[in-house]
């Protein structure tokens, strides 16, 4: 699983903006994967394989039905987003988890619908950075420069891209 973290993580980092079926396939695979680990609690494979089929139809839906896709997006990155945050504090287990979920989910609505570009951008450097994160074992302080410093340079990245396109 690091290695899909690091994929995946990576490529929203440096086009989560650009290639908007990228964002929306990731969200549904981050979704996915963390219903598949934690509703179900299964073995690994099993939420790797719930993730793949969120990701496809996330993929799927951002072709055809955008404006859709956008909405439900934002929902999914957001409340993964905050799914994962809160685990980095010991937040993101049973019903508190889903209270966390939901927060994050409404927010990354309301950011996406905003503004859809710098929504885009933010949503995607904070999943990014959070995925890249979990690829590697690192605790406390580490871990927290680390999700800093790979998030600016989400931020400033896909930022700059903006700026060259118009």
């Amino acid at each position: 699983m690091p290695f899909v973290n690091f994929l995946f993580g990576g490529s929203l980092l440096i086009w989560g903006r650009k290639l908007f079926w990228l964002f929306v396939a990731a969200a549904g695979f981050f979704t996915g994967w963390q219903i598949g680990a934690r509703v179900v609690g299964g073995p690994e494979w099993l939420g790797i394989a719930v993730g793949i089929f969120f990701a496809i139809g996330g993929a799927l839906l951002a072709t055809f039905l955008k404006s859709i896709a956008i909405g439900i997006a934002g929902f999914l990155m957001g409340g993964s987003i905050f799914m994962s945050l809160a685990g980095f504090i010991g937040l993101d287990q049973g019903l508190v988890g889903w209270i966390v979920y939901l927060v994050g989910g409404i927010g990354g609505v309301i950011l996406i619908n905003m503004s859809f570009e710098w929504g885009l951008i933010v949503l995607s450097s904070l999943g990014g950075a959070s995925l890249m994160v979990q690829a590697f074992s690192m605790d406390g302080i580490v871990r927290v420069v680390a999700f800093l410093a790979l998030l600016v340079f989400g931020l400033v990245f896909q930022s700059r891209q903006l700026g060259k396109e118009k």
